[in-house]
């Protein structure tokens, strides 16, 4: 038997329920990160850069954040192989610029739209693949 099992059938509400816990975590979490590197904009890499992060609601927030998407993705990759696992979070670079822009005044051009929309059509793509091999047939 092998260490490596994919026989579990997930159920598609609670992969869909982990999936959007996933994306939220990762996306707050980089939007933790910004808010914390805004709060160190003024200083030098280096040990007092380190020490005034550790000080930072932001950093620690983030912190968190990669800590908490960590145990979600793990609940992920017990239902799913990681082949197919791993494309789906690139739906985060959807999920971060639109909340940058929407929730911290950042910009979007039309090249970042434009991935945006292939990301999406990708992420489509791959969900389109799992309905038509079900059963694990083509």
């Amino acid at each position: 038997m092998s260490t490596i099992e994919t026989s579990r059938q997930p159920v598609p509400w609670r992969q869909l329920w982990i999936w959007t816990v996933f994306i939220a975590l990762d996306t707050a979490t980089q939007l933790a990160f910004k808010w914390g590197a805004d709060g160190l904009a003024d200083m030098d890499f280096g040990l007092q850069m380190m020490i005034r992060a550790s000080t930072l609601p932001g950093v620690w927030l983030a912190a968190l954040g990669y800590a908490a998407t960590f145990i979600v993705w793990m609940l992920i990759l017990r239902d799913m192989p990681l082949s197919r696992a791993f494309p789906m979070t690139g739906l985060a670079y959807v999920t971060v610029p639109l909340l940058a822009w929407l929730a911290l005044g950042e910009r979007i051009d039309a090249v970042q739209a434009g991935g945006i929309a292939l990301i999406v059509a990708g992420v489509i793509a791959l969900g389109w693949e799992d309905q038509e091999d079900g059963d694990g047939q083509t």
